[in-house]
């Protein structure tokens, strides 16, 4: 998986609130701790590195929503292993800066495009990186996400602790404001109420009380 450039990151900035540009973790991407960076990166990568293990498990994969896509780190990989791509958030300009600088064959929508235009049991995957925890009516939104997917797509999220450990990195990193409406243990829960079999779990950087991130598929 390729990294964003940090010039590249540096120019998407530019056009977002500072609340905005924290949602799409730009600022972690471009931490001067390189601690911080690589735990940004990392949690990103296991991501790819789960959808690409479920691409080899398929013939083929036609669709992929890419749910909350922020800069799009993610849109490059699904375009390596699905035919359609569709990249989905309220702010579409710092995706539609990295398609444009990589020629991506993708499509952009915000969420309100994607519930009007998305038929049911259309997608093969839906990612949702870091975006679960900022959604309310959560239960509403699962129940979107999954009446997207085929009866044998999958979806793969990746999720905050909320945790002493991941606050206490907030705190180190210099990041304020909010925290998030649910967390890690509390959306597994609600994906699982909702109809989902979690398939792997994977916490990072380590298991039990040292996880900041979970990736589920």
């Amino acid at each position: 998986m390729r990294r964003i450039p940090d010039a590249v990151l540096a120019e998407m900035a530019r056009g977002l609130s500072d609340h905005d540009r924290e949602e799409m973790a730009i600022p972690s991407y471009r931490h001067p701790n390189p601690a911080m960076r690589w735990m940004a990166w990392r949690r990103v990568e296991v991501v790819a590195r789960v959808l690409q293990r479920f691409a080899r498990e398929r013939d083929e994969l036609g669709t992929i929503v890419d749910f909350g896509c922020g800069t799009g780190v993610l849109l490059e990989q699904s375009c390596s292993v699905a035919e359609r791509v569709i990249g989905v958030d309220l702010q579409l300009g710092p995706a539609r800066v990295l398609a444009d600088l990589r020629n991506l064959d993708v499509e952009l929508m915000t969420p309100d495009q994607a519930y009007a235009e998305l038929q049911p049991k259309s997608v093969d995957v839906v990612l949702a990186a870091e975006v679960l925890e900022h959604v309310e009516p959560l239960p509403d939104t699962i129940d979107s996400l999954r009446r997207w997917l085929k009866p044998d797509g999958c979806m793969i999220v990746s999720l905050p602790t909320e945790n002493r450990l991941y606050r206490l990195g907030r705190k180190l990193a210099g990041f304020a404001g909010h925290y998030h409406h649910d967390n890690a243990e509390s959306i597994d829960r609600a994906l699982r109420q909702r109809g989902f079999v979690r398939r792997s779990r994977v916490q990072i950087p380590l298991p039990g009380p040292l996880a900041i991130y979970w990736v589920l598929q």
